[in-house]
């Protein structure tokens, strides 16, 4: 062993000798040598096929131990020691021209585990990096573990020398490459036939061969003359030694050069290989690829240059290589294309509409019920597949997309306008809530009920109800709730009864089945007798006020909800039922509105129930004089006519006017009895209104009996008045007299008694003019008015003052006239209160 550290003298070169060991005696020349790292063990081969393993501190002490580890039977050939990390395990691995083997030399018994019954030349072998042993054999080079062989690398060529550098494999072969260059002269050598068998000499040229292991290329091959005689690797770089005494000195290009070299080349999928072992980062490499996929793409290998492109999602704009296969030939590589783009997460909306246009283009429904129904994550936009789909007329895989991720609007518009299920969309609304039910109804209700009226209206009436049954809930909850900014729930966007009805516009009998069953299951039930809120009351006046109008156009519900009769046969008409409506002391119809379509109908009875319902007789007894409707009324003054005799003038014009209706004679009989009977008109007035129209029919004959009673009563009253004149006469001429005695003529006071105690008079004493006497005292403070006549005269006083007063009330007056029949007793009445006896003059 020599230490090349270190000199024998300071001047020499020849290193110093640090320990000599004697092997075991043999005939046969050393073939192989290898020590541990630590020189523990020493493991020589021999020709005759002898392998010793020397152990100890060889280094220090100068006994150590050897024994033959092994003898093959044919010679050694190479031999390498492996340490484990530790340095406790040390195995030795063996090769003979026949075998290869592998011994544990950390104990005292190692016994060979044969790898392989196949070997190698001297040189032919080494350890790697990972410890693995590399074995070159002629057809290829082998790597073995303590486990056993591993994967080869073919590489057919007899093996002369091998060595590592880096990651590659230095080879010296045999046989020469007829397309190696000459190292020493550059010449080319001729082509050898493969076939030839030849045996070659140690001077012979050999191929010296550079194979890159890491991305599976030889990396250099040449010709060295008179053959490789040894390999050394320093410094980062390659020096080969020939047989003609050359030097051959190799470096590593960069990566850069070596990429452009296989560009050059074409040698696109190496120059991937290489670049990714190099570390290069994600976009040089997806650059790589697309010059690949460009170049496979000129050569109109379209299927390649795809895969290629592939492999440059997320660096390459995809709209480069979309471009390149718009062509209706190629759609199945950028189907693909667009694919990988979605699976990478790539993909916007537009590309997937391309991707779902190619699918519905080739008609592959398969691949689209793939990318439909298999992604996971669906890193596609959902709205663009939809549409995609529903134009291409794929309804399922639309509606399939539609359901999974809730898109109701666009689930109802595929089963209503595309697919005219309208069955199924109904039933896919009533599952929904509140809110989205009233929106899509809203949208979709008038395509449903022209389709399926029945099951729609259903569908509305329940959601109206429970939207009513929500708002008055919350309602009653912000009623008691103490802070009114937190309202109990949002009911804006529930769909009111008034924002249906307009779904409903081709439909007039569906609407008013729908408000028959609103009415009947809201606001009939008996126990329904519950406040309404505002907006439900405005609700419940709009049903009834459509409603009737729907009766009044003479619509027919098919649901008859309100029909008042059981019996099918006796079922009634619209206008019969409108009639029930406008009687029905439940309903809440707009009076104003409904005598305005009652009219506009030509709807008398209505008419006529709506003003019973308001109370105006007079007004009910015009409509029955405007229709001649003679019946009706004499049933209305039968009724009504105690209560409202001004009524009987209204009848008596109308008869005047119509003498030829029958029952005319007995019905003016009536009320010329009445009239008389309550005073409602002088009998001047009557004859009037009877005999004032040119068409009057009205005979002497039929008025003979009220002219005779009224011609007695007057001749009656005038009597009663000419006697009560005589007896005023006479009365105003006594007290006329009576007044003219006070002012002119003395008074005798004759009385001798008091009046209030009806004792003699005695002085003090007072006398009244009207001849009553009291003592003074018994007056007390009475004042000067007698008592015993003070009520009379209080009472006359009063009446003066009241005359005072209305003689001084104009407007009384005037009203009283123009609301009189009679002015001139209104007027004579007036100037009998004496008006201008308290007119004062006012000095201007």
């Amino acid at each position: 062993l020599w230490s090349v550290d270190s000199l024998l003298r300071h001047e020499d070169t020849q290193p110093v000798v640090v320990k000599y060991q004697q092997p075991t005696s043999t005939p046969y020349p050393l073939t192989a040598v290898a020590a541990t790292p630590s020189i523990s063990q020493i493991a020589l081969g021999f020709a005759g096929g002898h392998m010793v393993l020397i152990r100890g501190n060889i280094l220090k002490s100068k006994s150590t131990k050897q024994r033959t580890l092994h003898v093959a039977p044919e010679p050694v050939t190479n031999l390498h020691f492996v340490t484990d990390a530790a340095g406790t395990r040390v195995t030795l691995f063996a090769t003979t021209t026949a075998q290869t083997m592998v011994f544990d030399t950390s104990g005292s018994k190692s016994e060979p585990a044969v790898l392989e019954e196949r070997g190698c030349g001297i040189g032919c072998s080494l350890m790697n990096e990972e410890d693995e042993l590399i074995v070159a054999r002629d057809e290829a080079i082998y790597t073995y573990t303590v486990d056993g062989r591993g994967p080869c690398f073919a590489f057919d060529a007899p093996k002369v020398l091998l060595r590592r550098f880096k990651h590659y494999l230095l080879l010296a072969t045999a046989a020469p490459s007829s397309m190696a260059p000459n190292l020493a002269n550059g010449d080319d050598r001729p082509p050898v036939d493969a076939t030839e068998s030849r045996v070659y000499s140690y001077n012979d040229p050999t191929t010296f061969t550079i194979l890159d292991t890491k991305n599976k290329l030889v990396a250099y091959t040449g010709v060295v003359p008179g053959g490789v005689r040894g390999v050394a690797t320093e410094w980062g770089s390659i020096f080969v030694l020939g047989g003609h005494g050359t030097m051959d000195f190799f470096s590593e290009k960069d990566l850069l050069e070596r990429l452009d070299i296989l560009y050059r080349q074409n040698l696109y999928p190496l120059a991937v290989k290489m670049a990714q072992n190099g570390n290069y980062d994600m976009a040089s490499v997806a650059g790589i690829y697309k010059r690949y996929g460009d170049w496979l793409y000129s050569k109109d290998d379209f299927d390649s240059a795809m895969l290629q492109y592939v492999q440059t999602i997320g660096v390459v704009e995809p709209s480069y290589i979309i471009r390149k296969y718009l062509d209706a030939q190629r759609l199945n590589n950028l189907t693909s294309y667009l694919q990988e783009l979605h699976t990478a997460g790539m993909a916007t909306s537009d590309h997937t509409t391309l991707l779902l246009n190619c699918y519905t283009k080739l008609r592959d429904e398969e691949r689209l019920n793939q990318f439909i129904h298999t992604q996971e994550d669906y890193q596609f936009d959902v709205d663009t597949a939809i549409h995609v789909c529903r134009q291409a007329g794929f309804y399922e895989q639309a509606l399939y997309l539609a359901d999974k991720f809730s898109k109701t609007g666009m689930y109802l518009k595929l089963k209503i306008e595309d697919q005219d299920d309208i069955k199924a969309a109904l039933e896919y609304m009533r599952k929904l809530g509140d809110t989205d039910i009233s929106a899509y109804l809203a949208e979709f209700g008038r395509r449903c009920l022209g389709s399926l009226p029945s099951e729609t209206t259903e569908l509305l009436v329940d959601v109206c109800l429970n939207g009513m049954d929500v708002r008055a809930a919350a309602a009653t909850a912000d009623d008691m709730h103490d802070d009114m900014s937190a309202p109990y729930a949002d009911t804006t966007s529930l769909l009111s009864m008034r924002r249906i009805q307009h779904l409903f516009a081709d439909q007039p009998t569906w609407l008013a089945a729908f408000l028959e069953r609103i009415i009947t299951r809201r606001w009939l039930p008996s126990d329904s007798s519950r406040e309404l809120i505002a907006e439900e009351d405005s609700d419940m006046k709009s049903a009834w006020n459509t409603l009737l109008e729907l009766y009044l156009c003479s619509v027919e519900s098919p649901l008859h909800e309100l029909n008042s009769s059981s019996s099918p046969s006796e079922k009634q008409t619209p206008k019969e039922r409108a009639l029930n409506l406008l009687r029905n002391p439940r309903t809440n119809i707009d009076w104003e509105r409904a005598y305005v379509l009652c009219a506009s109908n030509g709807f008398t009875e209505g008419i006529a129930a709506l003003y019973e319902q308001r109370g105006d007789i007079a007004a009910l007894l015009d409509l029955y004089i405007e229709h001649d409707s003679l019946p009706s009324m004499r049933r209305l003054l039968d009724e009504h006519g105690e209560s409202q005799p001004d009524l009987y003038i209204k009848a008596l014009h109308y008869l005047a006017r119509n003498p030829q209706l029958a029952d005319n004679e007995e019905l003016l009989a009536d009320c010329l009895s009445t009239i008389e009977k309550h005073n409602l008109m002088s009998p001047l007035r009557v004859l009037q209104a009877l005999g004032d129209s040119e068409q009057s029919g009205v005979t002497l004959g039929m008025v003979r009996g009220y002219i005779m009673r009224q011609i007695n009563a007057t001749s009656k009253r005038i009597e009663d008045n000419k006697a009560a004149i005589a007896s005023y006469t006479s009365e105003f001429k006594v007290h006329s007299e009576k007044m003219d005695a006070l002012k002119n003529k003395p008074i005798v006071f004759q009385s001798t008694k008091c009046t209030s105690c009806m004792a003699p008079l005695d002085l003090p004493s007072v006398h009244f003019l009207c001849k009553h006497s009291y003592h003074q005292r018994c007056l007390g403070d009475i004042g000067d008015s007698c008592p015993r006549c003070q009520a009379e005269n209080q009472k006359l006083e009063d009446q003066r003052r009241a005359q005072e007063i209305s003689a001084k009330q104009h407007d009384a007056f005037f009203d009283k006239l123009h609301h009189s029949d009679e002015g001139f007793d209104v007027i004579a009445s007036w100037f009998a209160k004496s008006p201008f006896a308290f007119t004062k003059l006012i000095d201007q």
